[in-house]
């Protein structure tokens, strides 16, 4: 992928002098996996983007409800046509206007790169309809995802299709390891941004992140790790804000190697992990254990599911029955890049290791130093058993359940590579389905299901944090733990 530069050895920043009032530095943990905005699916690829590049809806603060972005107005009559009223007077940073055509272009694109299931007409300069080939009571939450992005058609095809041009309040200025830096959009359509500069920049680790922040050179970070919580929040000067994870963090399981092919061994695996241990210790309980796919503050959230307890006696009759009785030997693959879900993951292989061995699982672990390698690795089923997570990136539970568990999604973001023609039917119908309470029973059955077959192993929901200095204002953190950074502004 072009997108190697940011890629390339790590270069670590120190902590710097404060910046000047006009700029924002933002912390992280680790570089972006890719700035392409449709292939941008990480967290820290996908705040950078959302900067750049304007979705043509986005999802109003704690609700379903979408509102307009790119787009003014939009209707159908049958979730599956659907047309389009675009602002008018929107230009991209390279100066191209936003169109109906840039809408075209950039679907075209998704359906090379994302298999998006749908094409675009233009209808006028300024309409479009996208007609999907199947109904979709949930496009609107999918097309305000950061990785639905619109980027300027004539940076589309070019050499430089990795590095986004959008419409956003801000623009890329220059991209390299450790580094990302945007400038203001003076000619943003919603009014240009307070802030001059924007910067991202990798710190080594959570505990020069802290400094950083204490010492006024970093001045918001979404990157908090759990155990950093009881400092930052003794820290003069920084404020420290938390919500429930719409996250998940989970044990992918390659459903397509044996002996993960078997339900019962992956069954009997779920059974053998100790997640409340897991929460109280790598978390510092500042998390909830997970019992199904869906984090529960999302819409489908199943309560009454089933709590998987952990109970070794059966995980062990659940082996011998399936023709395990003395275990089997397995590798772990770990990142040892963290995640706002996963601050510490080779501790967290650590504490899996111990739990699955006390079945009679004889596990190596498999260390893989940069996040986009191991993504890289894991999502061509280069693996046995492998520490992940997922992100809610809308409020709708189509986005999160289609993308771990639709067959569709091999390759990608189905990484447990897991087949389930039941699933997939159950998947497409609560798609396919506008009315809330039908939708509601159709996603409890992709829960029951999921319990049955376990083609992963839900661990626990991370809660998020996010910490800004006190000069920091007008900072908005959306109900999926996106910060939005175009109304901030600094005070001395």
């Amino acid at each position: 992928m072009a997108s190697s530069l940011l890629l390339a050895a790590v270069l670590m920043l120190p902590p710097q002098a404060p910046a000047p009032a006009d700029t924002l530095v933002v912390g992280t943990l680790a570089d972006p996996v890719s700035l392409e905005p449709h292939l941008a699916t990480d967290l820290v690829g996908a705040e950078i983007v959302a900067a750049v590049c304007e979705t043509l809806v986005r999802v109003r603060p704690g609700s379903l409800r979408p509102r307009g972005a790119l787009a003014t107005a939009w209707a159908t009559a049958d979730q599956r046509a659907w047309t389009f009223t675009l602002r008018e007077g929107v230009r991209f940073h390279d100066g191209t206007p936003f169109d109906a055509d840039a809408v075209v272009g950039n679907v075209d694109h998704l359906v090379r790169e994302r298999a998006f299931e749908g094409r675009a007409e233009r209808i006028g300069p300024h309409v479009v309809q996208i007609t999907l080939e199947r109904p979709n009571a949930a496009l609107l939450s999918t097309l305000s995802q950061p990785f639905f992005g619109i980027q300027s058609p004539a940076r589309l095809e070019g050499p430089e299709s990795h590095l986004p041009v959008g419409t956003g309040p801000f623009r890329l200025l220059r991209a390299a390891p450790g580094r990302v830096e945007l400038a203001a959009f003076a000619h943003y359509w919603g009014g240009a941004p307070r802030l001059r500069r924007l910067e991202f920049r990798r710190l080594k680790n959570a505990a020069a992140l802290t400094q950083a922040l204490a010492a006024g050179a970093v001045d918001v970070s979404s990157a908090i790790e759990q155990g950093r919580v009881a400092e930052l929040r003794s820290t003069p000067s920084v404020t420290l804000d938390s919500q429930s994870g719409l996250n998940l963090a989970f044990l992918a399981l390659n459903n397509e190697r044996p002996p993960f092919d078997d339900a019962r061994v992956r069954l009997a695996l779920a059974r053998a992990l100790d997640r409340k241990g897991i929460v109280d210790d790598l978390l510092e309980g500042h998390g909830e254990v997970a019992h199904t796919p869906l984090p529960p503050l999302l819409f489908g959230f199943d309560g009454r599911s089933r709590e998987l307890v952990l109970d070794r006696d059966r995980a062990r009759r659940l082996l011998a029955r399936a023709g395990r009785p003395g275990g089997f030997e397995a590798k772990l693959s770990v990142s040892s890049a963290p995640r706002s879900y996963m601050p510490e993951p080779r501790r967290l292989a650590g504490l899996v290791r111990r739990d699955l061995e006390r079945i009679g699982l004889r596990v190596g672990v498999r260390e893989v130093a940069t996040w986009s390698a191991y993504v890289g690795l894991i999502s061509r089923g280069d693996f046995d058993m492998a520490l992940l997570g997922w992100q809610a990136d809308t409020l709708d539970p189509n986005d999160f359940l289609t993308a771990l568990l639709a067959s569709e999604a091999i390759g990608t973001t189905n990484r447990s590579r897991y087949r389930s023609e039941r699933m997939d039917l159950l998947l497409k119908r609560a798609r396919m389905e506008s009315a809330p309470r039908t939708r509601l029973s159709l996603y409890r059955q992709v829960q029951e299901l999921f319990q049955e077959e376990m083609p992963f192993i839900p661990l626990y929901n991370a809660s998020v944090f996010t910490a800004r200095r006190e000069e920091v204002q007008g900072l908005i953190v959306d109900p999926t733990g996106l910060p939005r950074y175009d109304k901030v502004w600094k005070t001395q």
